[in-house]
């Protein structure tokens, strides 16, 4: 009897929670509806005079870009700082270089090598394939360097700079030093960039003499010739380049021709015009400012997104929505809570029925 009672138990909690199972395939989860124009990416809108992109959406959140071509840059050259040779440029700046063919046999890492340019990688490349070996292979992208020798003329840490199918071209040069004048009372209008040769490179690029620096006794040093010449390295090295810096001028930085601000005792500021582009994120409910006008956002899909005017009525709407949402979603945790206590009830209490009795 109190097995048969439990069975009907255990078969009526099986009733409920498969009912409530049901009901929750049955059920439909409300959606926002508001109105609207729908974008996807790559979609344009414009709000006034300015024009922007949707660049992307994913999971309830995207972006917007738009860009000018007239936007302001400025950087500054600390005093006492130092810049590159590849970050600054002008006329007759002192920068060698030398041309490598496609094809051409140089020294590279002890042994011959020859030189393949890839126009087709990104960055385009110069691989260096040895020449006995050709499954040992060294890339070099441009911007990266390399130290190599050609016809016995060496080559240290040179940049590759340029990449075409006929050649690939290095170049290297030394670190600038800004310098500004620091007179009290007086306001600098200049400041000049000297050269920080590099003696290591210089060395070891001259044929003609020795490797390392010899010292005097009084402390000089001095470079040694291949046939026993001795000459002080003031003398050997070039005077450094000096490049001065005007109030008011010009000066190649980073590809663009800035324009030199007033000049402190602190640093050099540099200014320039030139295309730049901005993103603006978006996120699901959120608001957003589009060239002054605040819009609210929507994303009916992991595809697509809608933009609209944050009026109230467009807010009471999707509020009302999304309540409806938060509501469905309540109603069907309490259904799955069902589903599963029911289930659960009925096994334990058909479990318990089933227990053997002590007589």
């Amino acid at each position: 009897m109190q097995r048969r009672a439990a069975a009907a138990y255990f078969v009526l909690f099986m009733v409920i929670s498969a009912g409530a199972y049901a009901y929750l395939g049955m059920a439909e989860q409300p959606q926002i509806d508001v109105p609207g124009e729908t974008y996807a990416v790559d979609d344009e809108l414009t709000v006034g005079d300015q024009t922007y992109t949707v660049d992307s959406i994913s999971n309830g959140s995207g972006s917007l870009t738009w860009g000018t071509s007239d936007a302001r840059y400025t950087a500054t050259l600390a005093n006492n700082s130092t810049v590159s040779w590849q970050a600054v440029s002008w006329e007759d700046q002192r920068i060698d270089s030398t041309t490598l063919e496609n094809g051409t046999t140089v020294e590279f890492d002890g042994s011959d090598h020859q030189v393949l340019t890839n126009v087709s990688a990104d960055p385009p490349t110069m691989r260096l394939v040895n020449t006995t070996n050709r499954s040992m292979v060294s890339t070099v992208e441009r911007g990266g360097t390399v130290t190599l020798a050609v016809d016995g003329q060496p080559y240290l840490d040179a940049t590759l700079t340029d990449v075409t199918a006929q050649d690939a071209t290095l170049r290297w040069g030394s670190d600038y030093l800004v310098t500004i004048p620091n007179e009290t009372g007086v306001d600098p209008t200049t400041a000049s960039l000297i050269q920080q040769q590099n003696v290591t490179r210089i060395l070891g690029m001259d044929t003609d003499v020795r490797g390392t620096l010899g010292t005097n006794p009084d402390g000089s040093q001095f470079v040694e010739f291949e046939n026993g010449t001795q000459v002080l390295l003031s003398e050997y090295l070039p005077d450094p380049e000096v490049e001065t810096l005007e109030e008011g001028g010009t000066l190649q930085y980073q590809g663009n021709e800035t324009t030199i601000g007033n000049i402190t005792t602190a640093e050099v500021p540099l200014e320039w015009r030139g295309p730049k582009t901005f993103t603006r994120s978006l996120s699901e409910g959120s608001s957003v400012e589009l060239n002054n006008e605040t819009y609210f956002v929507h994303f009916p899909s992991d595809s697509t997104v809608k933009i609209l005017e944050n009026t109230t009525e467009n807010y009471e709407a999707y509020q009302s929505d999304q309540n409806k949402i938060d509501k469905y979603n309540e109603r069907k945790a309490g259904l799955w809570a069902v589903v599963i206590i029911s289930l659960l009830a009925g096994l334990i209490l058909l479990a318990t029925a089933y227990l053997p009795v002590r007589d």
